[in-house]
């Protein structure tokens, strides 16, 4: 019987950035891993294109390439987001979420579904942060934002 994956602490669905694959695997040295996410998304999609025939009364579908986005959103850590400059082995925690995106620069990146011990399951690619779209109101105390990181190929699946 298969077994479940359940997300019930903050050692799983762990988002890590970083400028080198190794960097950016769970556990990985001097990987960022994004703190205070409060929701993590992984989509992958094919693109689809239809089209119609005088001989039927069905539209029919070919697939095309694979539209792949990792979407999150999180509560704003200043360091995370405008970057810590003492943190110079990975550019990503160096400069900060912010800068890394507005400079389009790209990055590797993971998301452990289960955590970072041996044998748990990720995902893991390249890719650009975007979608970053901080705010705050009368409502809520802390700037919250979220973030995109638009996948530069296929998403690949590896274990700790």
């Amino acid at each position: 019987m298969a077994q479940a994956i359940n997300v019930t602490s903050g050692s799983q669905a762990i988002l890590t950035l970083g400028t080198t694959a190794a960097m950016a695997a769970p556990g990985g040295t001097d990987g960022l891993v994004v703190p205070l996410v409060q929701d993590v998304s992984v989509s992958t999609q094919p693109g689809t294109v239809r089209y119609s025939t005088l001989d039927s009364t069905s539209s029919s579908a070919f697939t095309t390439v694979m539209e792949n986005e990792v979407s999150f959103n999180m509560l704003l850590d200043e360091d995370t987001f405008f970057g810590n400059a003492s943190l110079t082995n990975n550019s990503v925690a160096e400069l900060g979420l912010f800068t890394t995106s507005n400079n389009k620069t790209e990055i590797h990146f993971s998301v452990a579904f289960e955590g970072a011990d041996s044998t748990d399951n990720y995902l893991h690619g390249t890719g650009f942060i975007g979608g970053l779209a901080p705010n705050a109101s009368l409502e809520q105390a802390v700037w919250i934002s979220s973030g995109s990181i638009i996948v530069n190929g296929d998403l690949s699946k590896d274990t700790v």
